[in-house]
């Protein structure tokens, strides 16, 4: 047996049955053929060491994280839809820092520190749209969106300002997948070497023809890694999510982790159209109809019968192709079972978790909102697919929430799923507080927690 077998053969993988196989059986009997990096795994073992609880309270380690994590990564800021026009702009708030990003040209972006030279106001308070300059509201010193200095009164009493170096501080700022990256470290390597082959995952469904449909955010009492953590993991949903039991196979998730040395990603491949091993009583026929009944569920043309054509996981996908292409007027003709149906996401280091397929098209942003550990924000964007032909729609206002508004009054049904995430996080962050010393940290399962070890493994590394 050759290394590569040997190691394949070594992998980790979940736990399969006859009524609910694992998602690699599931996958070897797709009705197309599956892009090669889903055929592919990487789940070696991580090992069982224990999480210190410190990591998710401690101020002095949340000081780490903004000195060599915030300031020093790349990171998502918003979609390119959000700033859709020249002088459009984004405020993206991260720990205690406040970043600018603009739309200075119709094909090129600029991101600067949002603060004023003079006397350190935040220069741009909201977002905001087709500004042709972004003047200080203290003194109105004044600079183009371009960042050059282009106004400040009194200019004969400031002999020690020169406004050609008195532009706006600039950090980089790069795309992917329509997403805008910023990173305040300008000696930083170049976004292509942080994402990796992630890029090449992506190919057989691009992030960037792409449109999201609502963005919301909100402000969650729970530390970012706690918020974040709640999703690298299918593990709970028999308890928080008992009611996608019927048709989604948490045990039977794949679970891959990529270190390639400066780019650190990994991902979750969860089955749907199979019951769970924790449902009693479920069928190969009971989990399809349950499918059938969540997509239909909000529209009021169809009835929740399954039509006598859908039977099992390969008639139910093919259904979606022809729906969604009659919905979107793109064409879903060549893309697998598991890429109309199962829940595939993605995590890239630091907090960034774009979601693949259409089985859930959600991406999530995670990351500190103040000075203080305790609390964090979590970004939503719900991606549908755009025309084939024609423009991109433009981008919804974002939604922003406290921590006691509810996801559900603003997104429905879906929005239900998250308030029960968001039910737990709180409690989380409270029971860090109250850890009892022994045992020494957090046990995390082998396999089903493995992601979240590994984004800890990497998080040290990086921290040094």
């Amino acid at each position: 047996m050759d290394n590569v077998q040997k190691e394949f053969n070594e992998f980790q993988r979940g736990l399969g049955t006859a009524l609910a196989p694992n998602w690699r059986d599931l996958a070897a009997a797709d009705s197309k053929p599956l892009p090669p990096t889903l055929r592919g795994e990487s789940a070696p073992n991580l090992g069982t060491a224990k999480i210190p609880p410190q990591r998710y309270t401690s101020q002095a380690f949340h000081d780490q994280e903004v000195e060599k994590v915030w300031k020093r990564t790349w990171q998502v800021a918003c979609r390119e839809e959000e700033v859709p026009n020249a002088g459009d702009h984004f405020v993206y708030r991260v720990a205690n820092m406040n970043f600018l990003i603009v739309r200075n040209t119709p094909s090129t972006f600029k991101a600067f520190w949002n603060v004023c030279l003079h006397r350190g106001r935040c220069l741009v308070d909201h977002d905001g749209k087709e500004a042709k300059h972004f003047k200080c509201g203290y003194h109105s010193w004044t600079w183009d969106i371009n960042g050059k200095l282009a106004y400040y009164p009194g200019a004969w009493d400031f002999p020690d300002v020169d406004p050609e170096k008195y532009s706006l501080r600039e950090v980089l700022v790069d795309t992917w997948g329509g997403f805008i990256f910023i990173n305040p470290d300008k000696n930083a390597a170049p976004l292509a070497r942080h994402l990796g082959s992630m890029p090449e995952h992506f190919k057989n469904w691009p992030l960037d023809k792409r449109f999201a449909i609502w963005h919301v955010q909100k402000r969650i009492n729970a530390n970012w890694k706690v918020t974040m953590e709640a999703f690298l993991e299918a593990y709970h949903l028999m308890q928080t999510h008992p009611q996608a039991l019927p048709s989604v196979g948490e045990h039977a998730t794949q679970y891959d982790v990529y270190d390639e040395g400066s780019s650190f990603f990994s991902r979750s491949i969860t089955p749907v159209g199979i019951p769970s091993n924790h449902f009693k009583g479920g069928t190969a026929l009971s989990a399809i109809e349950h499918v059938w009944a969540l997509v239909n569920a909000l529209r009021a043309d169809e009835a929740n019968t399954l039509p006598p054509e859908i039977t099992d996981r390969a008639s139910i996908a093919q259904w979606r192709r022809q729906f969604m292409k009659d919905l979107t007027h793109a064409d879903y003709a060549k893309l697998s079972d598991a890429e109309m149906l199962d829940s595939i996401q993605y995590w890239l280091f630091p907090n960034f978790c774009p979601w693949y397929g259409e089985g859930l098209p959600l991406t999530y942003v995670f990351r500190p909102d103040s000075s203080s550990p305790e609390t964090s924000y979590f970004d939503i964007w719900m991606l549908i697919r755009s025309p084939d032909e024609g423009a991109r729609p433009p981008a919804p206002q974002m939604i922003k929430l406290g921590p006691d508004d509810k996801f559900e009054k603003v997104i429905g049904a879906m929005g239900n799923i998250f308030d029960q995430d968001d039910e737990n996080m709180p409690f989380v962050q409270k029971g860090m507080h109250t850890w009892p010393g022994d045992p020494e940290g957090m046990t995390l399962g082998r396999y089903q927690e493995s992601r979240i070890r590994f984004f800890h493994q990497v998080l040290m590394k990086v921290l040094g």
